[in-house]
């Protein structure tokens, strides 16, 4: 069984009912996607035949559910690609359209391919139809030249997902051992490839195992490289797998070398060939094995970028103080029905304190946000009434805040009076992402001096594959925010990821302080903080650095809008 295409197929079917004119079946195929991407126990609610707990999930949807997740499709999804150009539902997912005006657009010109599509674009064929335009045209170009320069890419919770399963399914056969590796093992974002390791003897009856798997369409053998046999599979979906097998005794050599970035691997390669080695002469049944014998320690695979890691080894860092998912004690950055979340503070509260948790902040859009629901003052006044209830019935701390949106001038959407009474103020851009670099510097400046503390949330407001990081001067931001207050989020919704961890370490270079957070809008996305961790990890970040591995009291003096 395989989760990770559910979500990404019912929003296939959604578009293709919108052609069909069925908008209110579209409706709950959409709404049936969110659902399911928010929560990580999928493959429980299915053995446990409780979908339907789900928002939005009655019988209907959820036997389609549990099908995608049985065969990677459906009957109804089948018919609706026979019929429709799947075109059709590219032109709209990458230009931003209707999928009407997609449609419209694909009977006027009756593009091949993409490619075909692209050069009308260049030629200014699009914007000669009626009803579009040359902005349009430009807006599809660029779609069109993003997906040609990134190539077919997982993101990473889906790799995560995807890695997961194949290499569960091959323990299941022939392999003594299997891991993910590659990208996804080390928390990339986005994977090229999907890469699997694995210990066997038999690696061909292994090849054939992974081949039964029903989201498996083709394995081949592939050229070994490191004394190491390979295949290349093909997932029914496109995406590229590679299988790495070697005997159990260099199992850690394959799992090692499979993982890391080529530039990690490199750094490896020179330090065997300066010791006299080889990697290939490197029999390592563990990963720490391997590294042990190149005067290593074990280096967790979130490190494994080939910057400086080694380097930073051989003066004496071991990475073991790294921030850990179990340092996390507080659940920050979380949405309830009072804005656009799917649960009620209790539920929220509770859920936070089922993960381990000792304080959640309840922080919704602020009224800025009218289309997230943002909280009035009057309805914030109706909602830390009811955190003063719930809190009595509920073995964790509720604290009050708000994600407060950073308007054009830097100024804060709540007056500075109500501000100055939440227990955190979450401070984010989500609307004007396109000001110039001047004007979005000025804003970002503005915002992180305003006297009172605020978190930075989601700071650059990249989208992963679907809108860039924002144009500022990252360096005289981290500048007012040293003179703030202010520290930094790491948001671990999976379509964010943000801040990355580059930019994560020239922060904590220059002294800033950070928070991971889930950005939960359910119950399930809680767990998104375990993203959160992984990019802080990447980042280098220690458990001192974080905000919200202190106890509660010390996490509200550390995040207090104002001074007592």
């Amino acid at each position: 069984m395989n989760t990770s295409v559910v979500a990404p197929r019912l929003r296939e079917i959604a578009a293709y009912l919108v052609l069909e004119g069925d908008r209110y079946r579209a409706r709950a195929y959409q709404k049936a996607a969110g659902s399911v991407e928010a929560i990580k126990n999928l493959e429980q609610l299915i053995a446990e035949r409780r979908l339907t707990s789900l928002p939005g999930i009655g019988e209907s949807l959820a036997g389609a559910i549990e099908e995608l997740a049985r065969r990677g499709t459906t009957d109804l999804l089948e018919r609706l690609r026979a019929h429709w150009p799947a075109l059709v539902v590219d032109i709209a997912d990458l230009g931003g359209l209707r999928p009407a005006r997609a449609l419209a657009l694909h009977a006027a010109l009756s593009p091949a391919d993409l490619d075909d599509l692209a050069e009308m674009c260049r030629t200014g064929r699009v914007r000669q139809l009626a009803g579009f335009g040359a902005a349009i045209e430009a807006r599809l170009l660029d779609g069109i030249e993003r997906r040609q320069e990134r190539g077919e890419v997982v993101a990473l919770a889906d790799a995560r997902q995807l890695t997961a399963a194949l290499a569960a399914h091959l323990a299941s056969g022939a392999a003594a051992q299997a891991s993910p590796a590659g990208a996804a093992r080390r928390w990339v974002e986005l994977s090229e490839r999907l890469v699997l390791a694995a210990a066997s003897r038999e690696p061909d009856a292994l090849a054939d195992h992974l081949g039964s798997h029903p989201l498996v369409a083709s394995v081949e053998r592939a050229p070994a490289t490191d004394s190491m046999i390979r295949f290349a599979a093909r997932l029914t979906g496109g995406v590229q797998c590679d299988l790495v097998v070697a005997p159990p005794e260099r199992y850690g050599t394959a799992l090692a070398l499979a993982t890391g970035a080529e530039a990690h691997v490199e750094l490896l390669r020179r330090r065997a060939a300066a010791a006299g080695l080889t990697l290939d002469a490197i029999a390592a049944a563990d990963e720490e094995a391997l590294y042990r014998a190149l005067g290593l320690p074990w280096l967790p695979p979130e490190v494994r970028d080939g910057t400086d890691e080694l380097a930073a080894a051989d003066a004496g860092e071991d990475f073991a103080s790294l921030v850990a998912l179990a340092d996390v004690i507080g659940s920050v950055h979380c949405h309830t029905t009072y804005s656009d979340g799917k649960h009620t503070v209790e539920q929220m509260a509770r859920a936070a304190r089922a993960l381990g948790h000792s304080y959640i902040t309840i922080t919704d859009h602020s009224p800025s946000a009218q289309y997230a629901g943002g909280v009035t003052v009057d309805r914030l006044g109706m909602q830390w009434a009811e955190i003063a209830e719930v809190e009595k019935r509920v073995d964790i701390r509720i604290l009050r805040g708000t994600e407060s949106d950073i308007r054009a001038d830097g100024s804060l959407d709540y007056p500075d009076d109500v501000l100055a009474s939440m227990d955190v103020v979450i401070a984010s851009i989500h609307q004007r992402f396109k000001l110039d670099e001047e004007a979005m510097t000025r804003r970002l400046v503005a915002a992180m001096r305003q006297p009172l503390f605020k978190i930075w949330g989601h700071a650059l407001g990249r989208l992963i594959q679907r809108r860039d990081p924002i144009k500022c001067r990252f360096d005289e931001v981290l500048d007012a925010i040293a003179e703030g207050p202010a520290a930094i989020e790491i948001n671990g919704d999976p379509r964010r990821l943000d801040l990355e961890p580059e930019r994560a370490r020239q922060a904590l270079a220059r002294g800033a302080r950070f928070v991971l957070s889930s950005d939960a809008h359910s119950t399930e996305a809680l767990a998104n903080v375990e993203f959160a961790v992984a990019q802080a990890r990447r980042a280098r970040l220690r458990r001192g650095d974080v905000l919200n591995t202190l106890p509660a009291d010390e996490f509200c003096r550390a995040v207090r809008p104002l001074p007592e």
